[in-house]
């Protein structure tokens, strides 16, 4: 307000006009700006590396191999898919990256590795149906667990 009136010399009634200008004008800008970002995903930071391969007898996280006679159990947790639109996340993007799904293992000696990957389309653990069934049939995996990580519910 001093900077208005002793700085700048505007008439006291002429006042809210400015005042508005000079609020309004940059929540507009940033108003427009926020909604040009909901329609852009934002990009990964970093690169994925590494690779896992789902198989009937094993499981391979980046080049260490998992053999399915050597595991107690197998976790998926899937959580979201590449593109997939998020309501919560307005300020860091609006569309996620489809990297906070899980893998974990738990070897029989009670050591447990955990590894997160991408998912890229949310249909794609159809293609690994039969090797989840195979953990259920060797006691890895519940039917349960299975329907969830496949969307079956």
């Amino acid at each position: 307000m001093l900077f208005i009136l002793y700085i700048l010399k505007i008439p006291e009634k002429q006042i809210p006009g400015w005042l508005s200008w000079v609020v309004f004008t940059p929540m507009m800008v940033g108003f427009l700006g926020y909604m040009i970002n909901i329609w852009f995903p934002e990009q990964l930071k970093g690169k994925i590396e590494g690779k896992l391969i789902f198989e009937k007898e094993k499981i391979t996280i980046n080049n260490e191999v998992f053999l399915i006679k050597d595991l107690k159990y197998v976790e998926i947790i899937q959580n979201d898919h590449k593109g997939r639109y998020i309501f919560h996340n307005a300020f860091d993007g609006m569309f996620s990256q489809g990297c906070n799904n899980t893998l974990k293992i738990r070897l029989l000696n009670n050591l447990e590795k955990k590894c997160f990957f991408q998912i890229n389309h949310p249909r794609e653990l159809l293609q690994i149906s039969d090797q989840l069934n195979f953990y259920i049939e060797n006691g890895l995996l519940t039917k349960e667990a299975r329907n969830s990580t496949l969307n079956y519910n």
